[in-house]
């Protein structure tokens, strides 16, 4: 079974709340989100977690962010979704049908007696989809949108600024689609009976930089429970690669720098982080909440 609930890796891991834009408004300055400043061969880069969701209140973060967000040249994110051709990536990997096991049936229709033209609507995508839209539904219940998703607003502030991915919206739509029926359709259980406080859970978290907690809610929950594949396909695997592609783009002459590079909260916490991968690469790494940064 999905580690109680799939709505925190799916904010937490994969960017594909960037489908919206944003505006800000009111301050968060006591918010300590996972934040870093990453040195490579004389060149400085700052590192944050983000989550793709979140409400007003947000912004402007913290006061040392905003200043290494003006300060940067570049932001470089998971995937860029604004010259993706969404529609076609829909298309090829959120269409799929696969066989429905009675459990979910049962549960599916429980849930859509009171929603049936939502589910109507979601009822031909592929079950990982199925499992984001529920997702993005229940957290917007909450008060939380992507359109206040971290990664989204700086995106939408970046101004002149070039914009670098990791990965790419492809890539992202592919992972999700590569799990088998079984697994996507425990997203989609899990995405309708998570509870609100396990919801909330993440929001907490990311707010009060709790790394501890962070790291427990994404891969520590899977692990217990025996979810290898998981955690190997969307943390560690991942990891490994946005490391390699954080020093590719510092050390090329064509990047612009400095770098201000934000990913998912759950990559860079737990026992293979992304600077976990960095060191090895000959990258230090500061946690800018312990010491001075700016």
């Amino acid at each position: 079974m999905i580690a109680t609930s799939v709505v925190k890796r799916l904010f937490a891991m994969v960017g594909l709340a960037m489908l919206f834009v944003a505006l800000t408004t009111q301050a968060a300055p006591s918010d300590k989100p996972p934040f870093y400043q990453i040195s490579y061969q004389g060149k400085v880069a700052y590192l944050l977690g983000s989550i793709h969701v979140g409400e007003a209140n947000f912004f402007p973060l913290a006061q040392q962010i905003e200043q290494a967000y003006k300060q940067s040249a570049a932001v470089v994110v998971e995937a860029d979704v604004r010259d993706a051709d969404v529609p076609a990536l829909l298309a090829k990997y959120g269409s799929k049908s696969l066989p429905m096991d009675d459990q979910t049936q049962s549960i599916i229709s429980q849930y859509c007696q009171d929603k049936q033209p939502f589910c109507t609507a979601i009822e031909n995508y592929a079950p990982w989809l199925q499992s984001m839209q529920v997702s993005i539904g229940r957290y917007a219940a909450l008060g939380y949108s992507g359109d206040y998703g971290v990664d989204a607003v700086l995106v939408s502030k970046a101004g002149t600024k070039p914009i670098y991915e990791l990965e790419s919206t492809e890539f992202q739509f592919e992972l999700l689609a590569s799990f088998d029926a079984s697994t996507q359709w425990s997203m989609v259980r899990e995405a309708i009976e998570a509870q609100d406080t396990d919801m909330l859970k993440l929001i907490s978290a990311w707010r009060s930089g709790d790394e501890a907690e962070l790291a427990d809610l994404m891969e520590g929950e899977m692990l217990r429970e025996g979810e290898i594949e998981m955690v190997e396909k969307m943390l560690w695997g991942r990891n490994q690669t946005m490391a390699q592609g954080i020093v590719n783009l510092m050390e090329s002459p064509e990047t612009a720098q400095p770098l201000f590079v934000v990913v998912g909260a759950g990559h860079l916490v737990g026992q293979k982080s992304v600077q976990s991968y960095l060191q090895p690469l000959g990258v230090k790494t500061k946690n800018c909440w312990q010491q001075q940064c700016l």
